[in-house]
């Protein structure tokens, strides 16, 4: 049961990773401003940010735009969530998982934010 339990944070915090994937490198803030569709600009609704769960029910379509979303954004949450799980898995709920945790996360954002960036410099 709490395996499942840090599954599910690990993927709310693997959706907050693709919030700093495309933000940072684009300057804005991580923090302020709401979540909007980068094709027509619109706000997201608070209801169509459920990890991976909203990208199945919009079918990886914006809400407004129809704009494909990228199949990344459930991707690293779902990476996110399943690499927490397996280091609740190998070492329970103890500091070194809460370090581990934040340190695996924090790669992903960093590989991702430079894989982008080695592609737009080609």
């Amino acid at each position: 049961m709490i395996g499942f339990l840090v599954f599910i944070i690990g993927l709310v915090f693997g959706s907050f990773m693709n919030v700093c994937i495309y933000r940072i490198p684009a300057h804005e803030s991580v923090v302020t401003g709401p979540s909007h569709c980068p094709a027509c600009g619109k706000q997201i609704k608070w209801y169509d940010l459920v990890p991976v769960l909203s990208f199945l029910i919009l079918r990886g379509r914006c809400r407004f735009c129809k704009t494909s979303i990228s199949p990344r954004y459930p991707a690293v949450e779902l990476l996110n969530g399943t690499i927490w799980m397996l280091l609740y898995c190998f070492f329970g709920l103890t500091p070194i998982f809460i370090i581990l945790c934040i340190v695996f996360s924090c790669v992903m954002v960093y590989g991702f934010i430079k894989y982008d960036g080695s592609k737009s410099a080609r």
